[in-house]
């Protein structure tokens, strides 16, 4: 079978390719001209060179492949208008859906997110993907822009689009180039975390996620969500794990959403007003935190089956990772 991954140099796309490379498919991945193509390095892919904001090049990508795994869906890199980001998530998604169309596609695979999943109205239950979302933050642009790319996929699949969305929690792992989520990993064990951000969250392991969005092509019903989690904890108990992995000390100290939140923009208003760039952590990541929670993963594991392997070898390799690629010292 012949597989088209998008966003696979990044690093879901890229434990994406090597689960799929494993199972002996074919696997196309659409690349732009500047891609770090770290990730992919030695592997036997297909590449076409392209951008989701070039419909001539989706639709070269999609021709002739029975699925599609999109693993690069927008986020705004730094703090922009809602609108802008909302606008370029759903110009990229429609080129998508329009060049899936025209391929005529078995199935595609949409990597959402997981703070589309809403909260349950009965605080005692877990969330689950019945649970409408409700901005917390609409002028978050990330918030909104992943809310509005989900729903216009969705809407596509019930006007006869095959198409799946998974919802992954928060992973880790190896190959993580960008990085993403491997960044908490690295702040860690370079010891510039003093402190947590009180909240909950969930983690799994990356391949674990890859291996969910092929189960979710073979298995997933067309126009369903499904949340592809694993460990249910809190960003303290995390990072306690992340540090004794690394054998370093734990941020010692637990800061309140609230101070953490308003902290963080007013970071993104003195380094844009008084350093004219743009804040390392973004006043719009730290209100994501408040999105994240403990979630019922019972419809995924009942119709996917996907894996669900401890997360500490997880961050492990993303150490050895990170380590033998330069982002740590040895």
């Amino acid at each position: 079978m012949k597989a088209l991954v998008l966003g696979a140099t990044g690093q879901l796309g890229s434990n994406l390719v090597r689960a799929l490379l494993v199972r002996g498919d074919q696997v196309r991945a659409l690349v732009r001209p500047t891609s770090n193509l770290l990730a992919l390095r030695g592997l036997d892919v297909e590449r076409g060179e392209g951008d989701l904001n070039n419909f001539e090049s989706l639709r070269r990508a999609c021709d002739g492949v029975k699925i599609v795994y999109q693993a690069a869906s927008y986020y705004p890199p730094h703090t922009i208008p809602v609108g802008t980001a909302t606008a370029q998530a759903l110009a990229e998604t429609k080129n998508l859906l329009e060049a899936v169309r025209r391929a005529s596609v078995e199935r595609l695979v949409f990597t959402s997110t997981l703070t589309t999943i809403g909260f349950p109205a009965d605080r005692t239950r877990l969330a689950d993907e019945t649970c409408p979302f409700v901005p917390l933050y609409p002028d978050n642009p990330y918030l909104m822009s992943k809310a509005a790319m989900e729903k216009a996929v969705l809407e596509a699949a019930k006007e006869g689009l095959p198409a799946v969305v998974v919802n992954p929690t928060v992973f880790f792992g190896p190959y993580d180039s960008k990085p993403t989520s491997g960044t908490q990993i690295l702040m860690i064990a370079r010891r510039r975390m003093p402190v947590d951000v009180q909240g909950l969250v969930n983690v799994i392991d990356v391949r674990d996620v890859a291996a969910g969005l092929i189960k979710a092509a073979e298995r997933g019903r067309v126009g369903e969500r499904y949340i592809l989690g694993n460990w249910n904890t809190t960003q303290k108990e995390l990072n306690e794990l992340i540090a004794r992995v690394a054998g370093v000390m734990a941020p010692m100290v637990a800061v309140p959403f609230a101070l953490a939140r308003y902290g963080a923009k007013f970071g993104d208003w003195a380094f844009r007003t008084l350093l004219r760039s743009q804040a390392p952590v973004p006043g719009f990541f730290v209100e994501v935190l408040r999105h994240m929670q403990h979630y019922d993963c019972s419809k995924a594991i009942r119709e996917l089956d996907y894996p669900r392997n401890p997360v500490e070898p997880a961050i492990r390799d993303a150490l050895v990772w990170f380590r033998e690629n330069g982002y740590l010292s040895a």
